[in-house]
């Protein structure tokens, strides 16, 4: 629709219109006076038309500078649209109040166009849509309802992203809300930016026929082997008779891992169902929660939810020793005590080592405590901290499998009194300095070796050049301590740039192998915790520094990230489809580091939630051994479940699940119940409102109004024309030509 607001005449280059008259008065006003003059000389009349012709000339001159035009502003109203999705599956064939669902949709439709167009006439628009986002043709409504899948959220949102460049008031939905993707919630439509209005079947089921659904179950991000874990499973039920007996069991696989039996009182209820049980082995596994009734039910489908819950193993155990509170220790003790993979044990002396000839203090490196160690980190102490039973202790217990020794810079330790006159001189993987001096003061910039360009304790980004260019710009350290080269087979991994001893930069950072794939470090400054410091002053978050203790700890006690990698995934080549054709599925497994996967073997099952595994053959890809693909048919329509083991010796190293959709009309007609609570929850996180079928024209009273005006200017421009152009051209030209013959000058 289109509107004319105003018509104006408008001198679109006249900007200071009093500038343009006094210049206008002067120009006529020496037009005259030269003129005059003319007159005077000659005696002659002609002089006066001349002056006519000339200004004629100047006139068209002005029109063509001020650029007169005849402006019309229009206002373009385009009107507001309201998407309707229209439910097209096939459980809207179902009946419902003595007719199909899908023909009382469509009598609703109807409905709304109708009331719509009476409150809002042209205002407001109607387009339609199926249940796959696709815009329905003028032609109509599809006749009949054929569609084997519903999937209402990404129905919606395919809606709304096809009229994202209209004024989109509203999206209704008319739908019998069943929705059989496996969803429990429509939270994520939260962000939509236009209401959703809903428009269902009111619940027609007996209302004594009994259900169960197991809701979303909390579950923490990861456990830990040997720790209790706890899985809050929320069981709901419908049907006016009481339940009793109701199994509530988590499995892993075939395997029960844990069971609780509940019991349900007579109506609609739910509770919260507590499962508790402590791992033994560590990695990525699927977990199943399900609920299983002595009573029959007539849909099973939403009697189970799964999970992947990653399984850590041991934490790295790790005693820290220091001979007095400062701020690398009081840091560091931080961010141990904060990682959730380490279990810390720590002694901050606070007496005077002079009063320690007695021993009164417990010795903490003991053989014992050491067994059950898997890094020691030693701080700022005088080497006559440690007693002669923890010296040997701590170089036995170096040389066994993947311990590891840390030795931080500090005045004591690598002073005249530390270190170097100690049985820990000989395990460490630099000679200690014998005399003066002993530290360098001063701020530098960490340096790396090429070595350590390419270590994991200082791997930022993946990207090594980066990751050098972030160290040397942000990892400013204030001091070190001083000490000779690294012993033969060391590796040196971080240096001062400039300072120099014999010849080499002076080290900041090297390590030795030792025992079974232990090491013995040392870092030689201390002042670390400015990397977290400095970057909380100014609300940063501090993640090179916890990125490089993290990093440090796990290397040290050879935990690297890619243990965390699942030893199995599967997945199909698709997540849906048609009846008839054949499923592809892909298994690989991943070794841990330094592990060996090769004698364990793929076991594949696929089943529907109500069903029976049937197993799948799959066969090792000949350029990979550790790729296995497969395929099969299913037999029918349904939602199914990809079950993978990974089984080593009869004992269960890891088990994924992958989950696919055969489309077909079985999907659709599983479960002849209508939803009103789900299409209730659209509405709510929509912050739209659920009508009944009954009801639809009313939707309309909600709906707000909505359009978009747009206002253009349709211009007649009068002074860009040629014509005008050659009279101003013709007007000098005669005057000067007239002028001239006539001697007038």
């Amino acid at each position: 629709m289109t509107n004319v607001l105003f018509a104006r005449f408008a001198l679109e280059a006249v900007e200071t219109p009093w500038l343009w008259i006094v210049g206008i008065v002067l120009g006529m006003a020496f037009l005259f006076w030269t003129y005059r003059g003319i007159f005077l000389r000659s005696k002659r009349n002609l002089a006066w038309t001349l002056m006519l012709l000339r200004g004629a000339g100047l006139v068209a001159l002005l029109i063509t500078l001020a650029k007169p035009a005849w402006v019309r502003d229009q206002e373009h109203v385009e009107p507001g649209r309201v998407a309707v999705i229209i439910d097209n599956s096939v459980s809207m064939s179902l009946p419902s109040g003595g007719s199909a669902r899908y023909d009382r949709v469509k009598l609703a439709v109807a409905d709304i166009q109708k009331a719509l167009e009476a409150k809002h006439g042209s205002a407001m628009v109607v387009d339609l849509f199926d249940l796959s986002g696709q815009p329905i043709p003028e032609t109509g409504i599809p006749p009949e309802p054929k569609l084997e899948r519903t999937d209402i959220a990404r129905s919606i949102r395919e809606v709304v992203a096809r009229s994202r460049s209209k004024p989109l008031a509203a999206v209704v939905l008319l739908s019998d809300g069943m929705d059989n993707t496996g969803r429990t919630d429509f939270q994520d439509l939260s962000n939509l930016t236009v209401p959703v209005f809903t428009v269902g079947f009111a619940q027609e089921a007996d209302p004594d026929t009994i259900d169960l659904a197991v809701r979303k179950p909390q579950v923490p991000q990861r456990a830990m082997v040997n720790n209790e874990v706890k899985i809050d499973v929320p069981v709901a039920k419908t049907g006016n008779n009481p339940l009793n007996e109701v199994t509530v069991a988590l499995k892993r696989g075939d395997e029960v891992i844990t069971s609780q039996v509940v019991n349900f009182a007579a109506g609609v209820g739910e509770q919260t169902v507590s499962l508790k049980w402590t791992p033994k082995q560590p990695g990525t596994f699927h977990f199943t929660v399900k609920a299983e009734s002595p009573t029959a039910e007539p849909v099973l489908i939403n009697n189970a939810q799964g999970f992947d819950l990653p399984i850590d193993g041991e934490p790295i155990r790790i005693v820290f020793l220091d001979g007095g509170l400062r701020w690398e220790s009081r840091y560091l003790l931080d961010q141990l005590r904060n990682d959730p993979d380490i279990q810390l044990e720590s002694s901050i002396r606070v007496v005077n080592p002079e009063r320690l000839a007695g021993r009164p203090n417990k010795e903490m490196l003991t053989t014992e405590r050491l067994s059950k160690t898997d890094i020691v980190i030693l701080g700022d102490m005088e080497g006559k901290f440690l007693s002669d039973a923890e010296y040997d202790a701590l170089t036995k217990w170096l040389e066994g499998k993947n311990h590891s020794l840390l030795v931080l810079g500090g005045y004591k330790s690598f002073g005249a009194d530390g270190w170097a006159k100690t049985p820990l001189a000989k395990v460490l993987p630099v000679s200690l300095a014998e005399g003066e001096p002993y530290q360098r003061e001063g701020r530098f910039a960490l340096g790396f070796s090429d070595e350590g360009r390419r270590h994991p304790i200082f791997e930022l980004t993946g990207d090594r050049e980066k990751d050098v260019v972030e160290w040397e710009q942000t990892a400013e350290l204030d001091g070190l301590c001083l000490v000779g080269r690294e012993k033969p087979g060391a590796t040196v991994l971080a240096i001062h740039p400039t300072l120099m001893i014999a010849d080499k930069p002076a080290i900041v950072a090297a390590f030795q192998p030792f025992g079974e794939g232990g090491k013995s470090m040392v870092f030689t400054a201390d002042t670390t915790w400015k990397w977290s410091r400095l970057p909380r002053l100014i609300g940063r978050p501090d993640t090179l520094y916890s990125r490089f203790w993290s990093q440090t700890m796990r290397w040290l006690a050879n935990r690297n990230l890619d243990d965390r990698r699942p030893l199995l995934t599967v997945s199909t080549d698709s997540p849906a489809y048609a009846m008839g054709k054949s499923v592809g599925v892909k298994i690989v497994r991943t070794a841990p580091p330094g592990g060996n996967l090769a004698n364990s073997e793929a076991i594949v099952e696929y089943r529907s939630l109500d069903g029976q595994p049937t197993k799948v053959t799959v066969q090792a890809n000949s350029a990979n051994p550790d790729e296995f693909v497969g395929s099969f048919t299913p037999p029918a329509g349904g939602r199914y479940e990809l079950v993978t083991s990974l089984m080593s010796e009869g004992k269960l190293l890891a088990n994924q699940r992958s989950e696919f959709f055969v489309q077909s009309s079985a999907l659709e007609l599983a479960d002849p119940r209508t939803n009103p609570s789900g299409m209730e929850g659209i509405a709510r996180v929509t912050r739209g409102k659920f009508f009944d079928i009954a009801l639809a024209s009313k939707v309309v009273d909600d709906i707000a109004m909505k359009e978009r005006r747009t206002v253009e200017s349709e211009r007649t421009e009068f002074w860009n024309s040629r014509w005008l152009f050659l009279f101003f051209l013709a007007a000098i030209t005669i005057e000067w030509f007239t002028r001239r013959r006539n001697h007038m000058v």
